[in-house]
C-alpha cells in the first residue's frame, strides 16, 4: 500500500488561517450607487388633502360591497391556475437562493470506498523481469478499503460569494413581489369580468324590453301609415330602429357567454360552475366605500411591481461586484481525513488514519478581454434596470393620478345619468296618466318608455365605468390603502 504523509496543523496555525480568511472575505467590489429616482421624490399627495376616517383595506375587493363578488374572489384565490404557477415560481427562486447561499459555506463530503484489482505480473512494468525471478507470483491481487471526510472551501476574498447570495436574495424578494402582482392582476380581472357580466346582463334585459316596445311601436306605425297619418319615411325609420335593436340581442348573448367562460377560467372550473355562482341582479345604485381626497405618495411603496423593480435593480448592482471579483485570484482550501486499510476489519483502527490538506490559487492571466467585457455587461444590465425602475416609479404616479381623477369624473357622469333616469321615469308616469285620463296619446306613452330604456342603458354602462374606475384606483395603488384620520388641529 502506498504510504501517505500525515500533515497536522497546530491550534495557532488554524487560528491564523481563520483570521486571514475572515479579513480577506471582508472585501467587496459591489459599487455604491445612488438610485436614479426614489419614491420619496414624488409629491406628498395625489390630490388636495382632505379629512378622512381611519380605515384599513386589506381585502380591497370588499370595498365594492357585493357578496357575490366576494364569494367569486375567494374561490379564485384558491383555485386559479395562474396563481398556482406564480407560487411555484416563487418556490423555484427561493431554492435558487438557497443554492447560491451555499457558496459561502464549506462543503463536507463522506466517501466510503472499496477497491480490488487483479493484474498479471508478466505485463506492464514487471513483465520484463518477472520470469527471471523464482517463485514470482503470476498475479498481483490488491484489496483496499477507505473511509474519509472531505472538506472544501473557497475563501471569499473579493466578496464574490457574498454578492452572489445577495443578488439571489433580491431576486427572491422580486419574485415574491411578482407573485403579488399576479395576485392583484388575477383578482382585478375577476372583478372586471364580474362587472362586465353584470353590465351585459343589464343591457340584454333592457335591449329585450326596448325591442318589445319598438315592435309594438312598429305595429302601430303600420296601422297609422295605412290610414295615411304618417309618411313612409317615418314608418321606415321606426322599422329600422326595431331591426337594429333586435340585431343587438345575439351580439349581447354571445358577449355574455364569452365573459362567463372567461370567469370560469379564472375560477379554474367550467362555465356551468361560474353560472351557478352568479346571482346577477342589476342595480342602479352604486355602493362603494369612499376614497380619501388626499392619498400620500408613500402608498407607492406597497405596489409590488415597484418593489420588484427596486429589488432587481439591487440584484443588478450586486452582479457588478460578482463580475469584478471574477478578475482576481481565487484561493480554495481542501482537506481529506480518514482511514485506509487492505483489511476491512482494520478500517476502524486509528493507526490507519490519513490526512491531506491542500490549497490552490487560481488567477486569470489571459482571456482575450472576456472578464473585462463581463464587467461591462453587468454595468449595462444595471443601467437597464435603473431605467426600468425609474420608468416604473413615474408610471405608477401617473396611473394613480389619472385613476383618481377618472374615478371622480365617472361618478359625476353616473350622477348626471341617474338624474336623467329619474326625469325619464317621471315622464313615463306623466304620459301614462295622460293616456289613462284620455287626454294623452298612446304613442307618446310608448316613446316615453323607449326614452327611459335608452337612458337606463346609458346608466348601466356608466355604472360599469364607475366600477372599472374604482378598480383602476386599486390596481394603481397596489390593491389597498390605509386612510389616516385627519389632524384635529
Amino acid at each position: 500500500m502506498p504510504s501517505l504523509r500525515r500533515l497536522t496543523l497546530g491550534p495557532g496555525a488554524w487560528s491564523l488561517l481563520a483570521g486571514l480568511a475572515l479579513s480577506l472575505t471582508a472585501c467587496s467590489f459591489v459599487p455604491s450607487i445612488q438610485k436614479p429616482v426614489t419614491k420619496s421624490d414624488l409629491p406628498a399627495t395625489y390630490a388636495p388633502a382632505g379629512p378622512g376616517s381611519a380605515a384599513t383595506f386589506t381585502r380591497w375587493w370588499t370595498g365594492f360591497n357585493d357578496p357575490t363578488l366576494d364569494r367569486l374572489v375567494d374561490t379564485v384565490l384558491v383555485r386559479n391556475l395562474d396563481l398556482r404557477a406564480a407560487v411555484a415560481r416563487v418556490e423555484e427562486v427561493q431554492n435558487r437562493y438557497r443554492i447560491s447561499r451555499a457558496g459561502q459555506f464549506p462543503s463536507v463530503d463522506l466517501t466510503v470506498q472499496g477497491t480490488r484489482t487483479s493484474t498479471p505480473t508478466n505485463s506492464g512494468t514487471t513483465g520484463s523481469f518477472s520470469e527471471n525471478i523464482p517463485n514470482f507470483p503470476d498475479r498481483f491481487n490488491i484489496t483496499s478499503y477507505s473511509a474519509s471526510l472531505g472538506f472544501a472551501y473557497e475563501l471569499d476574498f473579493w466578496g464574490r460569494a457574498r454578492a452572489t447570495k445577495n443578488a439571489a436574495l433580491h431576486e427572491f424578494v422580486a419574485s415574491r413581489a411578482d407573485a403579488e402582482t399576479a395576485l392583484i392582476g388575477v383578482v382585478s380581472e375577476t372583478v372586471a369580468t364580474y362587472h362586465e357580466i353584470t353590465d351585459l346582463e343589464a343591457q340584454l334585459s333592457l335591449t329585450r324590453e326596448n325591442t318589445s316596445l319598438l315592435e309594438e311601436r312598429s305595429d302601430l306605425s303600420k296601422d297609422r301609415y295605412r290610414r295615411g297619418l304618417i309618411s313612409s319615411f317615418e314608418l321606415y325609420t321606426i322599422q329600422q330602429e326595431f331591426e337594429d335593436a333586435r340585431s343587438n340581442l345575439p351580439v349581447l348573448e354571445s358577449r355574455l357567454r364569452d365573459a362567463t367562460g372567461r370567469l370560469a377560467v379564472l375560477l379554474g372550473s367550467y362555465p356551468q360552475t361560474a353560472r351557478d355562482m352568479l346571482s346577477l341582479k342589476p342595480d342602479s345604485t352604486v355602493k362603494l366605500g369612499s376614497i380619501p381626497a388626499g392619498l400620500p405618495s408613500e402608498l407607492l411603496r406597497q405596489r409590488p411591481d415597484l418593489i420588484a423593480a427596486e429589488e432587481r435593480l439591487e440584484a443588478a448592482r450586486q452582479r457588478i461586484g460578482i463580475a469584478r471579483a471574477a478578475r482576481f485570484p481565487r484561493l480554495a482550501l481542501t482537506a481529506v481525513g480518514g482511514t485506509q486499510s487492505s483489511d476491512l476489519a482494520n478500517l476502524v483502527n486509528t493507526g490507519q488514519q490519513f490526512t491531506n490538506l491542500a490549497g490552490s490559487l487560481t488567477a486569470p492571466i489571459f482571456n482575450a478581454g472576456a472578464l473585462k467585457a463581463n464587467v461591462g455587461v453587468a454595468w449595462a444590465q444595471y443601467r437597464q434596470q435603473a431605467a426600468i425602475y425609474e420608468k416604473a416609479v413615474l408610471t405608477a404616479f401617473k396611473e394613480v393620478d389619472a385613476a383618481l381623477v377618472n374615478f371622480q369624473k365617472q361618478k359625476d357622469r353616473f350622477s348626471f345619468l341617474r338624474n336623467a333616469t329619474s326625469n325619464a321615469r317621471a315622464s313615463v308616469e306623466t304620459q301614462r296618466d295622460r293616456y289613462v285620463r284620455g287626454i294623452g296619446d298612446y304613442l307618446a306613452y310608448l316613446d316615453a318608455q323607449r326614452n327611459l330604456v335608452r337612458v337606463e342603458l346609458s346608466l348601466a354602462t356608466a355604472r360599469r365605468a364607475v366600477y372599472d374606475a374604482r378598480l383602476a384606483v386599486h390596481r394603481a395603488l397596489g390593491g389597498a390603502w390605509i386612510e389616516t384620520p385627519a389632524n384635529p388641529s
